[in-house]
């Protein structure tokens, strides 16, 4: 259901992964904008995170973020 809203996101330290993401509503981030602020999966720690453009990526960063997804929504 949520795949379509999957991104890829990059947190302050520079961890990438992926998230749900829904412009104009949050599930389990506060909004700050065009950022959010929530867990990183991949540092164990709060942070800033913000869009990252895919095309700006390589197929192996593309691949190691969607190997980390943050908490699923059943």
């Amino acid at each position: 259901m949520f795949e379509r809203f999957d991104k890829v996101v990059r947190c302050d330290e520079g961890h990438m992964f992926t998230t749900i993401w829904i412009w104009g509503g949050s599930l389990k981030a506060f909004r700050l904008g065009t950022r959010r602020y929530q867990r990183c999966p991949v540092g164990h720690h709060w942070s800033i995170v913000r869009l990252v453009d895919p095309g700006e990526l390589s197929e192996a960063e593309r691949e190691a973020a969607a190997a980390v997804h943050d908490v699923h929504i059943p």
